[in-house]
């Protein structure tokens, strides 16, 4: 495969903090490449570098067209009169006159801007970040078809494993390349490291061995010098054996630090890993939020209406709808921040954490020191630890916001939960940005949780793992679902075969009805009959697949 291009001994550098050293790859034409690596470690730092052509980013020839889409932008994204992008955001269901779009809505406007552009180079920031599962097909579809060379991040494993076929890892500064895709990369991955650490332990053993003989002809050579001191008579012969042995240790040294020097075999690092402790307060009651015939209006539609349903304490409740159907506006109702009809009720006792969608409301000036003051040498100590256990290093103790990547900021918003004790959890889309390990963490922590869950995403592992009850928005209306993500998804799948049968037999009656229309005159005594039929069974099936 030919090269566009190339990193070549690439380094990036933020003050003091080393994020990229000297890091080499091929940029091969035509390549699928999906970056990933833990919060911080430099991804975004990557692309950014690739599309202004830092120093380090070499082309062959004249570099490409690139189309940089950036992981977050601030204010609502500015709609296109490209054509090309009007038909995309038209097929992703955004709507035309949209206010103030919805976190996937956005998403999907600038994807399609950034597809639009027809690059040669295709630089992708989370381009999944909000999208519901149908989307995430719809632009795995668009990638699949797209003829340039493209370089993503992601953290939706799912997504990554459709799109790439390489992988670049950044960990701890250096880049790592894999062919094939994330799957392929783990296996390989775990083949390399379980390799180093066998070759480890044999070098280990060989070096403890030489150590064992040198120590054993030290001991010797000391005897034998000791020994021509106190025997006269054998003096020349203990110094000679002594000095024999000391020969031997130094040539022994000798080789093996020339075989050290090279071919030093390093112990394999091992996989950081994040630590996340949620701890809930009291309990306090048994029902916690119930909605009476509520409903939503926002920027001129009906999110939902009538709906009424109750969530008992300790329920983990799934939010379920495509993007913009009202699940951050919900969040809003219950917070008290957006205006509804009907009766919306919330306990008293409800001691609420609410992560949002929006990675920019820290007040990015600010570091952890100053946003997190502990009020004593105990606290500071909690404090410190939570930042260790999230994966956070000392330098980023006294680090502005501005300067720490989306993911970090996920993880210093979740350390307000932690702290505060909060007994119910609003998550809105909680894995946006965060690295796999971190996702995985905190799924382990949810499930350990004893408050109340409302989550918001469109992370099926995610939704699968902790959920236990559904709130499904669907046409216009809120309807509680006591079962899991994969049971609804088996029952909506029952009901679409079941649909599909109904309209095939209606169609089926229908197309017999068409052949004898055709062979008759509007005038016969049957037209009418005929014709009546065939208009009704056509209602009914647009009644079926309006459904």
């Amino acid at each position: 495969m030919a090269i566009i291009g190339k990193l070549n001994n690439l380094a990036v550098q933020y003050g003091e903090s080393i994020v990229l050293k000297k890091v080499n790859a091929d940029i091969p034409k035509g390549a699928r490449i999906g970056v990933v690596g833990p919060n911080g470690a430099g991804k975004t730092s990557l692309l950014q570098a690739i599309a202004e052509g830092w120093a380090g980013v070499e082309w062959k020839g004249a570099a490409p067209g690139i189309v940089y889409m950036q992981q977050e932008v601030r204010g609502n994204p500015g709609r296109t009169t490209d054509a090309e992008a009007r038909k995309l955001e038209k097929e992703w269901g955004v709507p035309e006159n949209r206010e103030k779009p919805s976190g996937g809505e956005g998403i999907k406007i600038r994807l399609a801007q950034a597809l639009a552009g027809r690059a040669e180079l295709l630089l992708l920031d989370e381009p999944t970040n909000h999208l519901d599962a149908e989307s995430v097909e719809v632009v795995i579809d668009q990638l699949a078809a797209y003829k340039g060379t493209l370089i993503f991040i992601s953290h939706d494993r799912y997504f990554i494993d459709k799109i790439a076929d390489r992988i670049w890892e950044i960990e701890e500064g250096d880049l790592a390349a894999y062919k094939g895709n994330y799957s392929a990369a783990l296996s390989e991955k775990a083949h390399n490291r379980l390799t180093q650490q066998r070759k480890y332990e044999k070098q280990q053993s060989k070096i403890a061995r030489v150590e064992s003989q040198m120590a054993e002809l030290q001991s010797w050579s000391a005897k034998a010098h000791a020994d021509s001191t106190k025997q006269e008579f054998a003096k020349e012969f203990y110094r000679s054996k002594a000095k024999r042995m000391d020969v031997q240790i130094r040539s022994k040294q000798k080789r093996l630090k020339a075989e050290l020097e090279q071919e030093r075999i390093e112990r394999p690092k091992e996989e950081k890993s994040v630590v996340f402790e949620i701890a809930s307060g009291a309990k306090k009651g048994k029902r916690v939020i119930e909605l009476k015939n509520a409903g939503v209006q926002f920027g001129g539609r009906t999110l939902f209406k009538n709906s009424s349903f109750t969530i008992q304490h300790g329920e983990r409740v799934g939010l379920v709808g495509k993007n913009g159907s009202g699940k951050s506006t919900l969040f809003g109702v219950l917070l008290g921040e957006q205006a509804f009809s009907g009766e919306v009720w919330t306990t008293t006792g409800m001691k609420i954490g609410y992560l949002s969608q929006n990675v920019f409301d820290l007040p990015e000036e600010k570091t952890p020191s100053v946003l997190f003051a502990p009020s004593g040498f105990e606290q500071a100590g909690r404090i410190r630890t939570l930042m260790d256990n999230l994966g956070f290093g000392k330098e980023h103790w006294n680090q502005p916001v501005l300067h720490m990547s989306m993911g970090e900021r996920v993880k210093l918003k979740l350390m307000e939960f932690m702290l505060a004790e909060c007994n119910v959890l609003f998550l809105d889309e909680p894995t946006n940005h965060l690295d796999l390990p971190s996702r995985e963490q905190l799924e382990k922590t949810l499930e350990t949780f004893e408050g109340t869950l409302l989550i918001a995403t469109h992370d099926r592992y995610f939704m699968e793992r902790l959920a236990n009850r559904l709130l499904l928005f669907s046409q216009e209306c809120l309807v509680k679902y006591e079962g899991s993500y994969n049971e609804w998804l088996d029952k909506k799948a029952e009901h679409q075969e079941s649909r599909k049968s109904e309209i095939l037999a209606l169609e089926t009656e229908r197309q017999t009805i068409l052949g004898k229309l055709s062979f008759i005159q509007p005038g016969d005594k049957n037209y009418a009959e005929l014709d009546s039929r065939f208009n009704q069974l056509t209602k009914e099936i647009q009644a079926i697949q309006a459904n």
